[in-house]
């Protein structure tokens, strides 16, 4: 018998199964965010430029690449850590994709013309959200002032990302 050559995988630093499994909902913030910008991606940057200001598509993708990746981080820390910080950004980042649907709900309603991330909004980002907060809140993963802190986290994060459009 001939022994392997290969030194065996050194072991991966991860959380135990049952906080992967019980942190699953922490994934949704970037989950949304993947699916509501593969809706915006081929028309958003044409719309904002009809509506706001210039914006192109290659730069769209050029800020959202490394959001998503901190998104992600973001997600990924809080189920394996389980730290606060990290929960209250994560719920920071779910409630600011709430916020951005009611910003592409409004838009299509009152500009009349479809804003491309709308649909992912209404089914996706609206229902998320608030799985996602009564989730933090009924498995108490945050108290209530860590939840006000990341609501206002958020809408100042949604309000930044929304005035962005006008320069």
């Amino acid at each position: 018998m001939r022994e392997s050559s290969t030194a065996p995988a050194a072991p991966a630093v991860s959380a135990p199964p049952g906080r992967l499994v019980r942190g699953a909902p922490f994934l949704l913030p970037y989950l949304v965010y993947v699916t509501h910008t593969l809706e915006e991606l081929p028309g958003f940057a044409a719309w904002a430029t009809t509506f706001f200001g210039p914006e192109s598509t290659g730069t769209f993708a050029a800020y959202h690449i490394p959001l998503m990746l901190l998104v992600l981080l973001t997600s990924v820390q809080a189920i394996r850590t389980g730290q606060r910080a990290w929960i209250v950004l994560a719920t920071a980042f779910q409630w600011q994709f709430g916020v951005n649907a009611l910003f592409h709900l409004t838009t299509w309603i009152v500009l009349g013309d479809y804003s491309p991330g709308a649909v992912t909004a209404a089914v996706v980002s609206i229902p998320a959200t608030a799985f996602f907060l009564c989730w933090v809140r009924r498995e108490q993963r945050a108290t209530g002032r860590e939840l006000a802190l990341a609501l206002a986290i958020g809408t100042a994060i949604a309000s930044l990302a929304i005035g962005f459009l006008f320069l």
